[in-house]
């Protein structure tokens, strides 16, 4: 008699937490917030090269980046972009970033999108503007996400 109260009383109980466990699942996907982060970084790496922020490129680039450059070259690490903001190659009036994509795979994400730059460097032709595609690879290292890779190439025709 005790054993069949006992499995009466117990097996509410255990629909009453599977229910509260379902609910806690429910309200908060990781991958949206992760997503919304990233896209926040993606936007800010582009205001720091705008505004030739050092510390913010320092931030935002990995030490050991690689970035397949809109002038056929490949521009490695932060301090290469911050090289090329000094040497004024990377130095725009305008720099507008839309984000078309956003894949999170474990701790990499991967952001597609397309730029429109505006130059201020006499040497890239001051006052053109281009359009770019680019692809940047963001890599999690503990609570820290930095570009590892980036690519950008100018949009023919435009």
């Amino acid at each position: 008699m005790r054993s069949r109260f006992f499995s009466i009383a117990f097996f509410p109980l255990v629909i009453c937490l599977l229910a509260v466990v379902a609910e806690g699942q429910k309200r908060s996907p990781p991958s949206v917030s992760i997503e919304q982060t990233i896209r926040a970084l993606d936007l800010e790496a582009a205001k720091a090269i705008l505004n030739r922020d050092e510390k913010g490129i320092a931030r935002y680039f990995a030490a050991n980046s690689i970035t397949n450059n809109p002038r056929n070259g490949l521009t490695i690490g932060s301090t290469g972009v911050i090289e090329a903001s000094r040497k004024g190659v990377i130095d725009y009036y305008k720099f507008e970033r839309v984000i078309d994509s956003v894949q999170i795979l474990g701790n990499t994400a991967i952001t597609m999108g397309q730029e429109t730059v505006v130059m201020k460097d006499q040497m890239n032709g001051p006052g053109a503007e281009h359009h770019r595609r680019y692809t940047n690879v963001w890599m999690r290292k503990g609570r820290i996400w930095h570009i590892v890779a980036r690519h950008a190439s100018i949009i023919c025709g435009q």
